[in-house]
C-alpha cells in the first residue's frame, strides 16, 4: 500500500504526514506500506488536488483540506486491507 500527502511543507501537511506515520505505526504493517510526502505542485495539480493537504491512498484522493487524526487514517487503512 502507498499513502501519499500532498502539500507544500505547512504545518498541516506536515501534521498529517506525522499523523500517517502513526497510523501505519499502528496497523502493524510497517513493511507493507510506504508514506510518502509530495510537494510537488505540478503533481498535485494533475491529481485534482487544488487544497492541501491531501491524503492519498493507492492513487485514489481519500481526504482534502484536512488534518486526519491517526485513529482516521488507521480506520482507511483497516478498510483497503480488507
Amino acid at each position: 500500500m502507498k499513502i501519499q500527502v500532498l502539500g507544500p511543507g505547512c504545518s498541516n501537511c506536515e501534521k498529517l504526514y506525522e499523523n500517517a506515520l502513526e497510523a501505519v505505526k499502528r496497523s502493524g504493517l510497517l513493511t507493507e506500506i510506504v508514506v510518502e510526502k509530495v510537494r510537488d505542485m505540478d503533481t498535485f495539480i494533475r491529481m485534482g488536488v487544488f487544497t492541501t493537504p491531501a491524503l492519498v491512498v493507492d492513487g485514489k484522493i481519500v481526504s482534502v483540506g484536512r488534518v486526519l487524526n491517526a485513529g482516521d487514517i488507521l480506520e482507511i487503512i483497516k478498510k483497503k486491507k480488507q
